[in-house]
């Protein structure tokens, strides 16, 4: 049961992360990063080996599909993803919940994205965005918290 919803939720991820490269972002390199309710909806509900897959399946079939692959934004978007997921996943385990695990995942993966671009880049300056990045990821990581609790209402259903 879990291999075929995590099969399943890693395409849905994959295609939310396809249309927000759809939606304007306020920064040049961003994105809103709703894919990443899907990540957090794992992280409270299953072993972190899932948490990791959906985090890496989603960045790695989206990143196929809106032609990113192997760029820059894409491996600072794998390596953040892949730290939220791990924080995340950590932070469920010490009872926080959702709003708390989310925000704090938000956070790790622009910080991670920020050294990944520094370190593929070779500038320090990319930091500059870090405070702008975290207030936004802020907001999106709120949204996530309301679609990753709906996943949640409709897994338990089906169980």
């Amino acid at each position: 049961m879990v291999t075929a919803l995590t099969a399943v939720l890693i395409a849905v991820a994959s295609g939310i992360y396809f249309v927000e490269n759809l939606i304007p972002f306020p920064l040049p390199v961003g994105r809103w990063g709703f894919s990443n309710s899907v990540v957090l909806f794992y992280a409270a509900n299953f072993p972190l080996k899932f948490s990791i897959t959906v985090a890496a399946g989603k960045t790695l079939i989206g990143a196929i599909f809106s032609g990113r692959i192997f760029s820059p934004p894409f491996f600072m978007g794998f390596f953040g993803s892949i730290a939220a997921a791990i924080v995340e996943t950590m932070l469920f385990r010490f009872k926080f919940g959702y709003v708390g695990a989310s925000i704090a995942g938000s956070a790790v993966n622009n910080l991670v994205q920020m050294i990944i671009g520094a370190f593929l880049i070779k500038s320090r300056y990319i930091f500059s965005f870090l405070p702008l990045f975290l207030i936004i990821g802020s907001i999106s990581a709120l949204a996530n918290v309301y679609i990753a609790k709906t996943f949640e209402k409709i897994w338990r259903e089906l169980q």
